[in-house]
């Protein structure tokens, strides 16, 4: 990507930092300085800036405010309407599923730079039955260190309260907690603020995880009708972005983040708001088909449970569509190459996709 594309809407997430960063003690005059940013621009319409541009305002707000864990700060403080749409159909959600997926697909039109990294399959379940979701995405191309922590710190809050938020409370265990991969830092202290049941430093993986009930199973129905109709004006958004995104790109998201072990053309189809023949047509335009592109999530799916959890492979199979584990022994075998063993032994290696 593009880092100088302007693909950023002013309005979301740089004004939600600028509110944050006002409100604990930085100047506007000094948080928009080198950003070819002006207050006159606020109040303008579909006014976008680059990713280059919100990094500096972002050097520039940890400069001035001067407050150690500022991301924590910020993300514990910024208004879910800086987040648009997306923020409207998270806390209309049923379920704390619903709301992942939503953020999964619909992240493009706020963040492009940093929804390529989250469409890819990264959510796992544990051996205890848990699903763990990382937060580490696309921190290593940041250089800076400090602007490197504030956007993890930032993930890091605005993630313990979307499943504090959406998580179904009514589930018998709805403890929420977060690890991760960096000693206590000095404003350890923050960390207690976070809406989670545990925060433990120094492990193998900065990640967020709950019981799979409290994640899975629908609690709030009577809000289903009005997260449909926000879906709807999200789907308009994501096709409105000005991102270089191919069609088959956005069927390929769309299936990620609505996989289900029986999804198929119709579904997908009603989904992206298309007829099925129209979807079908456009993939072939492309070069490539519906089933294709569901085959090939259906095997990075499993392919990454498979290596990152604790399930066995009828489990794999029976998530991911497969009648049995030997249907997906073989595959697995025509689609990568390699054996299921030998993906096993690969835990916690970065997935290769074919």
């Amino acid at each position: 990507m593009d880092f100088n594309a302007r693909v950023i809407p002013l309005h979301l997430h740089p004004l939600g930092f600028i509110e944050v960063f006002v409100r604990h003690g930085a100047s506007l005059s000094d948080l928009l300085k080198g950003t070819g940013i002006s207050p006159a621009m606020f109040d303008m319409q579909d006014i976008r800036i680059s990713y280059v541009q919100q990094q500096t305002l972002v050097r520039n707000g940890i400069q001035h405010c001067r407050k150690p864990g500022l991301g924590l700060i910020v993300g514990m403080e910024m208004d879910w309407s800086f987040w648009g749409t997306l923020g409207y159909t998270i806390h209309s959600s049923p379920s704390l599923k619903e709301a992942g997926e939503a953020f999964r697909r619909y992240l493009v039109i706020a963040q492009p730079y940093y929804a390529l990294m989250v469409s890819r399959p990264t959510t796992y379940i544990d051996c205890n039955r848990r699903v763990v979701d990382p937060l580490d995405y696309a921190t290593d191309e940041i250089y800076e260190e400090d602007v490197r922590m504030f956007t993890l710190e930032f993930r890091v809050a605005m993630a313990a309260r979307l499943w504090t938020l959406c998580g179904n409370s009514d589930a018998r265990d709805t403890d929420v907690h977060v690890t991760l991969d960096y000693p206590e830092p000095a404003h350890v202290d923050l960390y207690s603020e976070l809406p989670c049941k545990s925060v433990a430093f120094g492990t193998n993986r900065t990640a967020i995880s709950a019981d799979y009930n409290y994640v899975i199973k629908p609690f709030r129905p009577y809000r289903r009708r009005a997260y449909r109709k926000l879906i709807q004006q999200c789907e308009q958004e994501l096709n409105q972005a000005p991102v270089d995104i191919t069609f088959t790109d956005r069927v390929r998201w769309h299936i990620r983040s609505h996989f289900n072990p029986s999804i198929d053309l119709e579904q997908v189809a009603q989904g992206m708001q298309m007829p099925p023949r129209s979807l079908t047509r456009r993939l072939a335009a492309e070069k490539t088909s519906f089933r294709k592109l569901l085959h090939s999530v259906r095997m990075e799916i499993a392919t990454h449970q498979l290596r990152s959890s604790g399930l066995s492979v009828d489990e794999v199979a029976d998530i991911v569509g497969f009648s049995c584990a030997s249907s997906l022994r073989r595959a697995m075998k025509k689609w990568s190459g390699t054996t299921i063993s030998h993906i096993r032994e690969q835990q916690g290696v970065e997935e290769l996709m074919p």
